[in-house]
């Protein structure tokens, strides 16, 4: 089971120890003399198609951005696998200050390292990074889309359904009427999850950093507003994290009050293979983070198809049922949902492998 769960690798200098502890296809270090541009794409496996995952700003520690890119690419990996997106995984971090660095010539440098790579990685802006920004990278590459529309509001989609599915398994609920919801991040991703909860009879929670979006959203939407760093403590019925990952920990599964975890951040977990273990015990059911905000990867692939993002929505009705899979699983077999996730995806991979494989071996006879 720990081989199918992302392992923190120990970042040094044994550059291939640390791609051999969860398999990586490739670390791709860039850098620009003149705009000062660092980033970091990993590429983890491309057994089912070319790369694609997003790409986030960040002003963090080398170390840190390699952890980063490392382990989203893996999860992008298993989130195209288990929606039977025909892409494998990979993550770009660059290194720097999102609030002053981001010059029409710094964006040009990120979108030359990407067209560079002759699409072996295909990008949608992540954290630290806007749709205007993708907008002015796509003028150097044909490798990026968000640029016709946010990514960010279809996952919300996909949020809000994975949520209802939660609230029909474990709550009996399937038209959340009476429940409590505290929603951590109200960005594009947990925003628009607000705006569909308000359309049912509950009572929400919300907080974010910007104090500005918070008040917005608590005069439009009645949403009730605390710290973020007391979000994750409300007493409710589901607690949906929409922001910042490695929420769930140690110390912050001790302060949890909810029956539920259904949100958007990736990474929720510090510790997958410990964490999941750990809320399963607590009888806290966690809906794995890279199945239900898989509508970001709908959004992209409908644009790097060329079609209308329209139908990146309807795809989100997979999550729901993905979920409801993964949940008949971990109850027949008491093993954390998390886990069961990663099994589903590994096995669609497995296939396509098998399957490859097999035709190769005819195309020689």
């Amino acid at each position: 089971m720990k081989k199918l769960t992302y392992i923190e690798p120990k970042i040094d200098t044994n550059v291939f120890k640390i791609m051999e502890t969860n398999e990586h296809k490739q670390i791709i270090f860039g850098y620009d003399e003149k705009t000062g541009l660092k980033m970091v794409l990993a590429i983890h496996n491309t057994v089912l198609g070319p790369s694609t995952g997003g790409t986030r700003m960040a002003d963090v520690s080398e170390s840190k951005a390699i952890e980063e890119a490392l382990r989203l690419s893996y999860a992008m990996t298993y989130k195209n696998a288990i929606i039977d997106e025909p892409f494998g995984g990979s993550k770009a971090v660059v290194i720097g200050d999102p609030s002053r660095q981001k010059t029409k010539e710094y964006l040009h440098a990120i979108g030359n390292f990407i067209e560079s790579l002759g699409g072996a990685f295909s990008t949608g802006v992540d954290m630290g990074l806007s749709l205007d920004d993708a907008k002015i990278i796509a003028e150097k590459t044909k490798y990026i889309f968000n640029s016709k529309g946010c990514s960010g509001i279809t996952t919300g989609h996909g949020v809000y359904k994975g949520i209802k599915e939660c609230a029909k398994e474990f709550l009996n609920n399937e038209n959340l009427d009476g429940l409590i919801i505290a929603i951590q991040g109200l960005g594009y991703v947990g925003g628009t999850v607000v705006e569909l909860l308000s359309k049912h009879n509950v009572k929400i929670f919300g907080s974010d950093v910007d104090e500005q979006l918070a008040k917005k959203y608590a005069k439009d939407f009645n949403v009730e507003i605390v710290k973020p760093s007391e979000i994750h403590k409300i007493k409710c019925d589901i607690f949906s994290p929409n922001a910042i990952g490695e929420i769930i920990n140690d110390k912050s599964i001790k302060e949890l009050k909810c029956k539920i975890i259904a949100g958007g951040a990736n990474n929720q977990l510090k510790d997958e293979v410990k964490h999941s273990q750990s809320l399963h015990n607590k009888g806290i059911v966690h809906a794995p983070d890279f199945v239900i905000n898989a509508g970001g990867v709908c959004h992209g692939m409908c644009e790097v198809r060329g079609e209308d993002v329209k139908n990146a929505l309807k795809k989100t009705d997979l999550i729901p049922r993905i979920l409801k899979q993964v949940f008949d699983l971990s109850k027949k077999t008491n093993t954390p949902p998390m886990m069961i996730a990663y099994e589903i995806a590994k096995k669609k991979i497995e296939k396509v492998k098998r399957e490859r494989k097999n035709e190769s071996v005819k195309s020689c006879k």
